[in-house]
């Protein structure tokens, strides 16, 4: 999911709903089977409040930026964090904070270099992935 929104944000400035909603509807439900059978229900919660919580900080962001953070990075977030949350809530805030980070420090460099101005629109889904992905890969 992350590589085909990443992708289509970075062309279009658009994050495509059925591509999130099918990651959760199907990614979802198959983490909390894995949690079961593993017998660490717990962790159902955790996606849960993770996907909870996230949806609504981004829809705040949302409204507070002027469409600065558009409905699809609000979708994608929270799908994000719902994914991250199977990991545990340290990997929630940790990507997300990534996320965050890497996008400002492009946006800051992008700025710096004038090759963007304050109006010019950034695709903010790719930052989002890359830093659930990093945050997967090289642990918390």
């Amino acid at each position: 999911m992350c590589v085909e929104q990443a992708l289509i944000d970075i062309t279009t400035h658009r994050l495509t709903r059925s591509v999130t909603m099918r990651a959760a509807f199907i990614g979802g439900p198959l983490l909390s089977i894995a949690a079961i059978a593993n017998n660490q229900p717990g962790k159902i919660g955790v996606m849960a409040l993770s996907f909870m919580v996230t949806l609504v900080m981004f829809m705040t962001l949302s409204l507070v930026s002027k469409s600065g953070i558009g409905a699809g990075d609000v979708r994608l977030a929270a799908v994000v964090a719902m994914f991250l949350g199977y990991l545990g809530a340290n990997y929630v805030l940790q990507g997300l904070a990534f996320g965050f980070m890497l996008g400002g420090v492009v946006a800051l460099l992008l700025l710096i270099s004038r090759k963007a101005t304050r109006n010019t629109r950034i695709a903010f889904g790719p930052y989002l992935c890359t830093g659930a992905i990093a945050v997967v890969l090289f642990g918390v």
